[in-house]
């Protein structure tokens, strides 16, 4: 894996929405130097940090940092440049791979998907209520 990318990503997504490194770093209670070194690939941040990041970039989850996009269920980043779609869920064939899945979107990604399979949120739902949302709209798709 290609970790300069992260730093890339991290610092284009930034740019993109017009954020400062000190805005982004506010709004992660981190410090802008810390930014500084994400994007100069000194150091990274770790996987909850990122997922924070996806959120505010609005991207629907980490895979966006790595130049995949995992969220092939929504089809949500296919045609956005310098994107390629992951995996497709067609091989999933348990409900445990996609909660599995879901697991790793953004609260942003799973509102996505429930909006296109048809599950009820609200947008104060947390992370752990939105997969059991979806579990629950599939089992109950399924007739399980």
């Amino acid at each position: 894996m290609d970790y300069t990318l992260i730093g890339k990503q991290i610092a284009k997504g930034r740019k993109n929405k017009g954020l400062s490194q000190s805005a982004l770093a506010t709004m992660l209670n981190v410090t802008p130097q810390a930014v500084s070194k994400w994007e100069r690939n000194e150091s990274l941040p770790d996987i909850f940090m990122l997922a924070k990041i996806s959120d505010i970039f609005g991207v629907y989850d980490i895979g966006y940092f790595i130049g995949q996009v995992a969220c092939p269920c929504c089809d949500l980043n296919k045609n956005k440049e310098g994107i390629g779609m992951s995996a497709s869920c067609e091989n999933f064939t348990t409900i445990e791979q996609f909660v599995e899945y879901w697991e790793s979107c953004s609260v942003k990604g799973l509102q996505k998907i429930a909006e296109k399979y048809g599950v009820s949120y609200i947008e104060s739902d947390t992370k752990e209520i939105l997969v059991n949302k979806l579990k629950d709209g599939m089992m109950a798709y399924c007739g399980e």
